[in-house]
């Protein structure tokens, strides 16, 4: 297989972030950590919900933030941007936990 064949298979295998798992998936690099979350704003009698994609330093400082009136649009604009950094599934433990293994279940 030549390089260009394995590099394009790579980049298909790749996770990325959708609408069955953006609330608890992002992607990480280094200390920076990118994810996509709700917001609100007040606009007169109702509140307009909002999908935040915010870029964060060591899992608190916010360091960059887009927002978009729809989730479909922060997706795109999540993976068009950091598909490249290492994909995280915040479900999933460091030690092998994760949801699936709380006692509550």
């Amino acid at each position: 297989m030549t390089r260009v064949c394995w590099y394009i298979g790579k980049m298909e295998d790749t996770k990325r972030i959708d609408a069955e798992n953006w609330t608890f998936s992002g992607y990480k690099s280094s200390d920076l950590l990118v994810l996509i979350h709700l917001g609100a704003e007040p606009s007169g009698e109702e509140t307009r919900v909002l999908y935040l994609v915010t870029v964060l330093k060591n899992s608190e400082e916010e360091i960059f933030q887009l927002e978009y009136p729809s989730l479909p649009e922060a997706i795109d604009s999540i993976n068009q941007r950091y598909h490249h950094w290492d994909f995280i599934d915040r479900s999933e433990r460091q030690d092998g936990g994760g949801c699936g293994s709380c006692a509550a279940h």
